[in-house]
């Protein structure tokens, strides 16, 4: 089993540059930390994690919680976040709670009493989640990054303005000339990212002086199902929508479906807007424009920052919002005279 001394000696280095690289890379030069990290990965080198912990009363460990894994956004982000954490010499416990507050509540102590450095909460929250305060408690000790909304001082934000984004796809659409929008949304009376969805595009329907009676807000199931079966709804009326956004890919993958079996050819007869960025919108056909929240630079950022609070005296906590971009693809055109509405 390789250790430390064979690392120094493969990257031609000293022991005390390679425990700067595996516990703070910042003190360390590009040119030599790219070197340990090479003969790290050429050795297969593992730290001890029980020899360092007694060693320096640190576990390096952290914690993800989310409420699931099914969505195309959440596994993008994961792997980014551990690849660089791993990179780093910590270990992540991973607990997924099926936005359950109990359960959620039992893998916070849990995750406690295993000792974690720092927690990542990942994915929607409800409005007024019942854990908030107590994470908020825990953030006053432990750094805690929230990648979605957490309305807590002590806790840093990392995500990108989903507000923004659906004012970005809202408008592309009443740009092209659609008036007849369906918006496929999930609760926004419970959730925080589809309340702020909802806002974005309201705000566009607005600005652009749209006819807001004219277009179908639809709170639906957030996956492929909910996707599927609202469109094929809104493809009976009698004035079907010209265009669908909807606040995920995995619902407009769902439109996609329902749009094939009423014989409704995306852009031609109907154009579509996903929302995320996922690798998903570029497996249909036509590709899909979708809104991207920059998943993988998302788990990066939040792994970056986490590392630095960890490593570093701690500092107030750190709000990073990314603007998000219409990624233009084949799904979108102006509304066709020629085809039957």
């Amino acid at each position: 089993m390789a250790t430390i001394k064979d690392i120094a000696k493969t990257a031609h280095v000293s022991t005390a540059t390679v425990s700067r690289v595996l516990n703070t890379p910042d003190a360390v030069s590009e040119e030599r930390r790219r070197r340990v990290l090479q003969a790290i990965e050429r050795l297969n080198y593992t730290p001890n994690a029980l020899a360092r912990e007694l060693k320096t009363n640190r576990t390096g460990a952290v914690g993800i919680l989310l409420p699931d894994i099914t969505n195309t956004f959440t596994p993008t982000v994961i792997e980014s976040f551990l690849q660089v954490m791993n990179r780093h010499g910590y270990n992540t416990l991973l607990c997924i709670t099926n936005a359950d507050p109990q359960l959620e509540l039992e893998y916070i102590r849990m995750m406690n009493k295993k000792r974690v450095e720092g927690f990542v909460f990942l994915g929607s929250r409800c409005f007024s989640e019942k854990n908030d305060d107590f994470i908020e408690h825990i953030a006053q000790k432990l750094p805690v990054i929230a990648i979605d909304y957490l309305d807590k001082p002590s806790v840093s934000h990392i995500m990108a303005d989903e507000a923004q984004g659906a004012y970005l796809a809202a408008r592309h659409l009443l740009a092209l000339g659609h008036r007849r929008i369906a918006f496929l949304n999930g609760d926004h009376t419970r959730y925080t990212t589809y309340y702020y969805k909802r806002e974005g595009f309201l705000r566009a329907v607005h600005e652009m002086s749209a006819d807001l009676s004219a277009c179908s807000l639809v709170t639906v199931q957030p996956n492929y199902l909910g996707g599927y079966e609202a469109a094929c709804r809104l493809f009976e009326l009698p004035e079907r929508p010209t265009a669908v956004f909807t606040a995920g890919d995995q619902i407009a993958v769902g439109v996609y479906r329902a749009a094939q079996e009423h014989g409704l050819p995306i852009p031609e007869a109907l154009s579509v807007i996903g929302f995320s960025g996922s690798p998903i919108s570029m497996s249909v056909y036509p590709p899909m424009t979708t809104v991207s929240q920059f998943a993988q630079e998302t788990g990066e950022q939040a792994a970056r920052l986490m590392l630095e609070i960890l490593q570093k005296t701690p500092s107030a906590p750190q709000n990073m919002i990314f603007a998000p971009e219409l990624i233009l693809r084949q799904s979108c055109a102006p509304p066709q005279s020629g085809i039957p509405l």
